[in-house]
């Protein structure tokens, strides 16, 4: 396993919302940051967002709509863990997931994003797909490794996608919290 160099997500979060004391938890910090800083950003450009979120479970939805009002920009957020579910958003083929780049990768990662935005008609489609824990590896041969994620943010003129950064040491809760963090990161520098 690759030596963790970076700061602790939480600590980088406390420090973007300016605390000087400690929050009760990381999801506390998640909803803060979402409220202080994406909402006016979300709400100053006027636009609509759908999300699919594969590792975060709805994390990501549930921070986005922590507000009252947040009918306003937010559509809808899903988690479409089968195949099945995939494809009937939009996603290509069950083919394609099985024997092309798989779910796990900076293509699925835009083209969920893609399906959800025109799956929903929101001005904006946020996708976040990954594998967080070597137990899944085990069950499937994958030359994908434990902790990669992939985000991806597309609009009608703009499409950004990134490999997030995962700190391996944490809990899966804590993942999930640090990979949406990533995500909100990710969406403030679209927004900006």
């Amino acid at each position: 396993m690759e030596k963790i160099t970076q700061i602790n997500f939480i600590e980088e979060l406390e420090a973007k919302i300016g605390l000087k004391k400690k929050f009760i938890s990381s999801h506390n910090l998640l909803h803060k940051y979402t409220q202080d800083f994406i909402i006016p950003l979300i709400l100053k450009n006027n636009f609509s967002i759908s999300t699919v979120e594969l590792t975060t479970c709805g994390l990501l939805s549930d921070v986005l709509t922590g507000v009252s009002g947040a009918s306003n920009f937010f559509i809808i957020g899903m988690t479409p863990y089968s195949n099945e579910m995939k494809i009937k958003i939009g996603f290509p083929r069950k083919e394609t997931l099985n024997d092309g780049y798989g779910v796990v990768s900076q293509q699925a990662a835009e083209q969920l994003a893609k399906c959800i935005r025109d799956y929903s008609g929101s001005d904006i489609g946020i996708a976040e797909t990954g594998l967080l824990t070597s137990t899944e590896l085990r069950k499937k041969r994958t030359r994908k490794k434990a902790g990669e994620v992939y985000a991806s943010i597309v609009s009608n003129d703009r499409i950004v996608i990134e490999k997030l950064p995962v700190q391996m040491n944490l809990a899966r809760y804590e993942m999930r919290h640090e990979i949406v963090f990533r995500v909100l990161q990710l969406l403030e520098s679209f927004l900006e």
